[in-house]
């Protein structure tokens, strides 16, 4: 058996909150109740920190993310979120770039949540159950110093000899991208393998 020391990820209590989108992540196929489903999770921070002392001094900004379906219906959680962040009917998307451009550095205020996790007693999840516009005179709250998008962090995988090494989630390419037509949204898209890396070679001599 083991022992987990992890400790509890700080949580904002409920009520109204500034929040910012930071991050739009695709999640293909993540496990749910009802079988895989492919989905999206938005993340804001939060104008409000984890520290205890007054005026939220020294503290971390708080996180919190809501993971719809990636379904554009007009009667999905998705459309309806997207609804009331731009406060009217979201564009037609139809891939996950487009919802990353869209919504990446909006602001709003936030109505949270707090429903108990039945898996661990004592324990909360929080939720986003509404978003409304900022008022006249409400100051957004600034991604935090050094944040990075899920997909440009590092990622750790067994390498040569069993050593750990590090890359990044999304490498950079090194040669032009091939044209590759997007999936459409909710879809994953069919991975392109990269071309072998050739050693050049000096003097070589090609016969025909």
């Amino acid at each position: 058996m083991e022992i987990s020391n992890k400790k509890p990820i700080p949580q904002p209590d409920a009520g109204v909150f500034l929040g910012t989108i930071i991050d739009v992540v695709d999640m293909p196929n993540y496990p749910t109740a009802f079988g895989p489903k492919n989905k999206v999770r938005i993340v804001w921070v939060l104008g409000k920190t984890d520290s205890t002392p007054a005026l939220d001094v020294g503290g971390k900004p708080f996180q919190v993310i809501s993971m719809p379906n990636a379904s554009m219906n007009e009667k999905s959680t998705l459309f309806k979120l997207l609804s009331q962040i731009l406060g009217q009917a979201p564009p037609l998307i139809t891939t996950s770039e487009q919802l990353s451009q869209l919504l990446l550095g909006r602001s709003n205020q936030l109505f949270l949540t707090k429903t108990p996790n039945p898996q661990k007693p004592g324990e909360f999840f929080t939720n986003v159950t509404g978003v409304m516009p900022l008022t006249p005179g409400q100051i957004a709250p600034q991604s935090p110093q050094g944040f990075l998008r899920s997909k440009d962090k590092f990622k750790t995988q067994a390498g040569p000899n069993g050593q750990s090494v590090q890359t990044y989630a999304q490498p950079p390419q090194q040669q032009a991208p091939q044209t590759q037509q997007p999936a459409p949204f909710g879809q994953t898209a069919p991975q392109t393998q990269p071309a072998p890396y050739e050693q050049p070679q000096r003097n070589r001599i090609v016969s025909f």
